[in-house]
């Protein structure tokens, strides 16, 4: 079974006391791992009103538990870390620059996704699924803005949605540091084998209008060439309910030792994402 990061039991307690306090649950509701159905008098892991009320409860916490736990496990190096203040000020930038509508990202996948690439330090970045720029503005947030940490040498956004590529190029274009990122308009199975790789951090969020199932292994079937030993591939979305079916096959092909050398489920918010270690 594969590793699966979750919140801290402290977290997932002060959790469920805010869903009390809110009245989404019942006031004697106690946690249970293993409740079913989202029952309303057991707080499950899994239960959407729990998970979306995790993700905004100390956030700041939450993802040094998730550095913490990636250290345990040697996927990064024992002194890794993120610049707290530069996320803060970015997160700023971001809402007041960036336009476009609602994403599933919530505040602490925010955070979780700019940790994983300031630890990473990539220098070529793809990410397939982009929208209105607003989820690569987080999985790039350390290499671009007016605070970035590290130079990034090519920064790739693919989405097929011609408007919403429009409106990230507006986007981006006001985002001081941001010359190194190029945003393309194209359904990602038609220029994946276009791009220079090789990549060594990729994102995966793509949708497809014609609903083909398993487009996420399509897509990492076709770059994985290009991704050289130690890179790393991110999938959102690996929990949600809506997509978890059509990710069944994706998620055994990633955690298949024959692919990769690990990876990990980080299980933070309800639609969660998947780490991924060429």
């Amino acid at each position: 079974m594969a590793q699966r990061f979750q919140a801290p039991r402290k977290l997932v307690e002060l959790a469920v006391e805010q869903l009390k306090k809110e009245r989404v649950v019942h006031p004697h509701a106690s946690f249970n791992d293993r409740a079913e159905h989202g029952l309303r008098k057991e707080v499950a892991y899994r239960d959407r009103d729990f998970l979306h009320r995790l993700a905004r409860t100390k956030e700041v916490e939450y993802i040094d538990e998730a550095l913490q736990w990636l250290k345990r496990l040697d996927i990064v190096s024992s002194n890794a870390a993120y610049d707290k203040n530069a996320f803060e000020n970015y997160r700023k930038e971001i809402k007041r620059i960036f336009h476009g509508s609602w994403t599933s990202f919530t505040p602490v996948m925010e955070r979780l996704v700019y940790m994983l690439t300031s630890v990473k330090r990539p220098r070529r970045l793809l990410e397939l699924g982009c929208f209105w720029g607003n989820t690569l503005a987080w999985f790039a947030g350390p290499c671009v803005g007016s605070e970035k940490q590290f130079d990034a040498d090519v920064i790739y956004g693919v989405d097929w949605n011609k408007a919403m590529i429009l409106q990230a190029r507006k986007n981006f274009a006001q985002l001081p540091n941001s010359d190194k990122v190029t945003l393309i308009a194209d359904d990602a199975r038609n220029v994946i084998e276009q791009l220079q790789g090789p990549f060594d951090m990729v994102y995966l969020d793509a949708n497809d209008p014609d609903k083909v199932p398993g487009l996420y292994l399509i897509l990492l079937k076709q770059i994985y060439d290009q991704l050289p030993r130690g890179a790393w591939v991110l999938a959102h979305d690996i929990f949600d309910y809506e997509q978890a079916d059509d990710l069944i096959d994706y998620v055994e092909w990633v955690r298949d030792k024959n692919h990769f050398t690990e990876s990990l489920a980080l299980d933070v918010d309800w639609c969660g994402i998947e780490l991924s270690i060429k």
